[in-house]
């Protein structure tokens, strides 16, 4: 056991005063190769562009359209309830008219 510990003090010994030669420094254009290469994969093509602007452009018209369907049923929701048969059965009017 003794002939383990002190090859293992020896080779810890030897690591420690190793010098790596290397240098540290990324290569010159290291950063601007990486980010290239990044952007290449991420290249959308002009159906994948156009899908994403109308998709966007879809977002915001509903999202209009939920904020203006909220105004107009504010309104509603402040008001005291009045009778229901005051307004009479509304589904029902909608389906026998289709």
């Amino acid at each position: 056991m003794n002939d383990h510990q002190q090859a293992w003090q020896r080779l810890t010994r030897a690591a420690r005063l190793h010098q790596d030669p290397r240098d540290e420094r990324a290569p010159f254009g290291f950063a601007t190769r990486v980010v290239a290469q990044a952007n290449a994969a991420r290249a959308l093509s002009r159906t994948q562009v156009l899908l994403e602007k109308f998709a966007l452009r879809g977002l915001f018209a509903a999202a209009a359209l939920s904020v203006a369907a909220m105004g107009f049923g504010y309104s509603v929701l402040t008001e005291e309830r009045a009778d229901p048969e005051q307004f009479g059965d509304t589904v029902g009017e909608i389906l026998a008219a289709s």
